[in-house]
């Protein structure tokens, strides 16, 4: 039997992006690399090897059975799995002052990355069991509600109100997409809200970043900020070369992680900063387009899930660079450096590569 074709044009922008990416650490990083840790290839080549896990993790969710998730075995599984995982990291020992990692030998895992993946794969499952035995929607949301509260409850505990905020925003659209009665939609949006402001102001510090601005404080909470605008900005239309930015020389936080948008702007300017977008919108048109086209809802809500992921966390990224949104450290899909982020998406693209086989 022949097997179908997937869709080789998400792989392919898939791919550059990663490339895109690679090229993007080295340059962002070689320098922090060679002050902390005496090599300025560390970042890079410690990237390599989590591309090639990821690439496995690819390759893994591109050739599994699709059947085996409509088992409502195998997705308790999963789910029993990235519980456990979530509880693990509070008995690990804390970095930067939260517990999201679990550390294994000279890696870190985090496992909040890979449980965008579980959300969205037990709301599409729970929504597609629902649907078929046409359980009243209150009813509905109440059983998606207590897996992904749970998720999402362990997530901002450790604390990351950003990942858990993403998370549930992913898991909201997917029900609204569904055919979630506007009238239902709408009030579980405003308690959305209304949870999310508690969960800032009972947290100054979380305050402090969605008042603050880079000038109000330029020496601590607006440091980062201030630092990525400068970056931006001084890059004007071409950049200032490949390798040649001077932001990345100790004054810009994190220029391989959280703001390597900021240090592609200073260095590629405008030019390469577009190019960069334009392939976030390919493999979200591309994505989104297997999700229109699939036959089975099921799988299509995920597909949908995965690409809306990806497409709203790179979106998110560059406007926390920017300053259109509150700071908020968080990885740009296959471009900034961090494993979990990188085998998460990777495995979630094959999944997404494998659904594709199916239109």
């Amino acid at each position: 039997m022949i097997e179908a074709k997937f869709d080789r044009s998400l792989l392919t922008f898939s791919l550059i992006s990663v490339s895109f990416g690679l090229v993007a650490i080295y340059s962002a990083s070689f320098i922090f690399a060679m002050t902390r840790k005496g090599d300025p290839n560390y970042f890079l080549f410690k990237q390599l090897l989590f591309l090639a896990c990821g690439v496995l993790l690819l390759i893994g969710a591109l050739k599994v059975p699709l059947k085996y998730l409509e088992n409502s075995k195998v997705v308790f599984l999963i789910f029993a799995l990235q519980t456990i995982s979530l509880i693990v990291v509070f008995f690990m020992p804390k970095i930067n002052g939260a517990h999201r990692w679990i550390k294994i030998g000279g890696f870190t895992i985090q496992p909040s990355e890979f449980a965008k993946i579980t959300a969205i794969i037990v709301t599409a499952f729970l929504l597609k069991r629902g649907l078929e035995k046409k359980t009243r929607w209150l009813k509905l949301f109440a059983r998606i509600c207590i897996p992904i509260l749970l998720i999402s409850s362990l997530i901002f505990a450790e604390p990351d109100m950003g990942m858990t905020a993403l998370l549930i925003v992913v898991v909201f659209t997917m029900i609204f997409v569904s055919g979630f009665p506007f009238k239902y939609v709408l009030p579980l949006g405003l308690l959305l809200l209304v949870v999310s402001a508690i969960a800032i102001i009972f947290a100054p510090y979380r305050l402090e970043r969605l008042l603050g601005t880079p000038d109000s404080d330029p020496q601590r909470s607006g440091f980062q900020i201030r630092q990525s605008l400068i970056a931006v900005g001084s890059g004007g239309v071409l950049g200032k070369k490949l390798g040649g930015g001077s932001s990345k020389r100790l004054f810009l936080p994190l220029p391989h992680t959280d703001f390597i948008f900021a240090n592609i702007a200073e260095e590629l300017g405008f030019v390469g900063c577009s190019i960069l977008i334009f392939l976030v919108l390919l493999i979200g048109y591309r994505g989104f387009k297997i999700a229109v086209k699939s036959e089975n809802p099921y799988f299509a809500l995920i597909a949908f899930g995965i690409t809306f992921f990806i497409v709203i966390q790179s979106l998110i990224h560059i406007g926390v660079n920017i300053y259109i949104l509150p700071p908020k450290g968080m990885p740009y899909p296959l471009i900034s450096y961090g494993g979990s982020s990188l085998l998460s998406t990777l495995c979630a693209i094959g999944l997404l590569l494998n659904i594709s086989k199916e239109v």
